[in-house]
C-alpha cells in the first residue's frame, strides 16, 4: 500500500496545478541554507580535500540494491542521478521496486539527483523538452519521498548554454566528473578490470588535486559486482572519505532537495 501524508499530497497538488511550466524552486518550497555551490556552470571538481563522490548514473535498476549494500559495508556515502522512466515503466510505480529503492536510498544519507525524466539529451532539446524531462520527474520524486533534487547531471554529459540558463533558473546545480572509469565500455566479465584499472590510475594521477568527482552506473551488472567494491576498498585504503556530491562541494544536506 502506498503510504501518503498531506504534505506530500499538497506538494502533488502543487506540481500539477502549475504543470511543468514552473520549477518547486519557484513554488518556494522551502528556504535553503546560504551556499557557495553555482549555478549556471558544470561543475567538474569537488572543492573539499580528501574525498571521493562516487556518482551512479540511470539508475534505480536490479542491481541498484546491491551498489546500496555493498555502500552500507563500507560506512561509505554515495549520489544517484535517477532517470524517471526507468527501463519503461515509471519510478513512481509501486507495482515495482524503484520507490521503495529510492526511500533505501534516501534513508541510508545518500544524496538522489535529477538524470532527467528519460535520458533526453538536454542540448539538443527545445526548452519544452527541457522543462517535461526536470519536472516530470520532480513529480515523480514528491510523490515517493515529499522533495525533489537540486542538483542535476545531464546525461551524456551534455548541457548547451540555453540548457545552463533554463537550469539555473530552476534553481539546479549542474554536475558532471573529473573521473570516468568508463565502465559502460568495459562492462563484461573478462573486461571490468580496465574501468577498475581506469579508475586506480585516476587516484594516483590526482590532477585536479585531492578529491575526486567519479562518474559510474548502477545500471550495469559487472560496475555492481566488481568495479564498486574496487573503487569502495581503494578509497578506504588510500586514506580517502567516500561522501555524496554536496558535501564534496561543501553544501549543506538541507540543500540537497526543494522540501514540501
Amino acid at each position: 500500500m502506498i503510504a501518503t501524508n498531506l504534505p506530500v499530497l499538497l506538494s502533488i497538488g502543487l506540481l500539477l496545478s502549475r504543470g511543468y511550466g514552473a520549477p518547486a524552486s519557484v513554488a518556494n518550497l522551502t528556504t535553503r541554507a546560504q551556499t557557495t555551490v553555482p549555478r549556471g556552470v558544470i561543475i567538474e571538481h569537488c572543492t573539499v580535500p580528501g574525498v571521493v563522490a562516487l556518482t551512479f548514473d540511470d539508475g534505480p535498476f536490479v542491481y541498484t540494491s546491491h551498489v546500496l549494500d555493498l555502500l552500507d559495508e563500507y560506512g561509505a556515502k554515495a549520489t544517484f542521478f535517477i532517470n524517471g522512466e526507468n527501463w519503461s515503466r515509471g519510478i513512481s510505480d509501486f507495482s515495482t521496486p524503484w520507490p521503495e529503492i529510492l526511500r533505501r536510498m534516501d534513508g541510508a544519507g545518500h544524496q538522489i539527483g535529477s538524470h532527467t525524466w528519460s535520458h533526453a539529451d538536454l542540448s539538443a532539446a527545445d526548452s519544452h523538452t527541457r522543462q517535461f524531462q526536470i519536472y516530470e520527474l520532480e513529480r515523480a520524486l514528491f510523490y515517493i519521498l515529499g522533495k525533489a533534487p537540486t542538483y542535476l547531471r545531464p546525461p551524456y554529459g551534455s548541457c548547451s548554454w540555453d540548457c545552463l540558463y533554463e537550469t539555473q533558473q530552476m534553481g539546479y546545480h549542474v554536475v558532471n566528473f573529473d573521473v570516468d572509469p568508463k565502465d559502460y565500455l568495459h562492462n563484461e566479465a573478462g573486461d571490468i578490470a580496465a574501468a577498475m584499472e581506469n579508475f586506480s590510475r585516476a587516484l594516483d594521477a590526482r590532477l585536479w588535486g585531492d578529491s575526486f568527482l567519479v562518474l559510474s552506473h548502477d545500471s550495469l551488472l559487472h560496475t555492481s559486482e566488481s568495479l564498486v567494491p574496487h573503487m569502495l576498498s581503494e578509497i578506504q585504503h588510500r586514506g580517502y572519505r567516500a561522501v555524496t556530491v554536496g558535501e564534496c562541494l561543501g553544501d549543506p544536506p538541507e540543500n540537497w532537495y526543494w522540501h514540501a
